[in-house]
């Protein structure tokens, strides 16, 4: 059942190969962006004074593990629902900006593998399974990952520009 409030989503872009290859490149994109880059590179924020790279490694480190509880419970449960997450103070709840940001790379690494791994495991219809989204309402488990895609895209450019 949808949320009232909900507006309806549109069908995923991607396939579900071309979603696999997104995401599974996420960390090495990451890692060549940071690559030879100081701490003070790391903490600066970028240019609209939003978050630096320390602040976008660990908001997608944190949203990984919900990534990889949704996927799971989409693929296994019945029509699971999925409750809508306030992350607006997980900076400072979790001290992003106390993090290191090689080791927070490396465990959204590790998470983003458990991921990839599992998704590569479904049969294709497994991707066509449905939950109920706390925000967006029905949802596919290709919409899911697919959405991760954009997710990724959009840090990947807020990381660019925080290092520009």
């Amino acid at each position: 059942m949808a949320n009232a409030n909900s507006t309806p989503v549109g069908p995923p872009r991607r396939t579900r190969d071309a979603v696999l290859a997104a995401i599974g490149g996420t960390p090495d994109d990451l890692a060549r962006l940071i690559k030879d880059r100081d701490d003070d590179d790391l903490l600066q924020p970028a240019r609209d004074g939003g978050w630096g790279v320390v602040e976008v490694l660990a908001h997608l480190r944190d949203w990984e593990e919900v990534f990889l509880e949704r996927v799971q419970r989409t693929a296994t449960e019945d029509r699971p629902f999925l409750p809508s997450q306030d992350d607006e103070l997980w900076p400072i709840e979790r001290d992003y900006r106390g993090q290191d940001p090689a080791r927070t790379l490396e465990q959204f690494r590790k998470l983003r593998g458990q991921l990839v791994a599992f998704l590569r495991t479904l049969p294709a219809e497994a991707w066509d399974r449905v939950a109920d989204h706390g925000v967006v309402g029905e949802v596919t488990l290709l919409w899911m990952a697919d959405h991760v895609c954009d997710h990724d895209r959009e840090h990947l450019d807020q990381v660019r520009d925080a290092l520009a």
